[in-house]
């Protein structure tokens, strides 16, 4: 009985779900989309503090809640303004990676034997 064995290498270059650096775009991607959810989640946390009238107004824990909404808010607030720039990167990146994927196949297509002449 004759056994159909892959080399690690023939398996790794049959894999071409990670090409050229796609893979970490997509988890840049997707970890922002899972910080923006958490980032939602904890805002909604903090004013439902908030709103729970647990804290005495105008005591200490109630202006410690506000400060904390406060900074929480404006921290996320600036961090996602910055995102803009880091996804025009990324774009940038996709874009040369595409033309690279094209270059590539092209040129491995398109490539052939030069058979003739001389």
């Amino acid at each position: 009985m004759k056994q159909n064995l892959i080399s690690p290498l023939k398996k790794y270059k049959m894999d071409k779900k990670g090409q050229l650096g796609l893979d970490t775009v997509k988890s840049v991607m997707i970890s922002f989309l899972v910080l923006a959810v958490i980032a939602i989640a904890v805002v909604l946390a903090l004013v439902s503090l908030r709103d729970s009238n647990i804290f005495t107004a105008g005591s200490q824990e109630s202006t410690d809640v506000n400060d904390t909404i406060l900074n929480v808010t404006s921290g996320i607030t600036n961090f996602f303004d910055d995102t803009g720039t880091i996804f025009a990167i990324l774009i940038v990146v996709v874009i040369i990676l595409a033309i690279s994927i094209i270059i590539g196949v092209v040129s491995r297509f398109g490539g052939g034997s030069n058979s003739g002449g001389l």
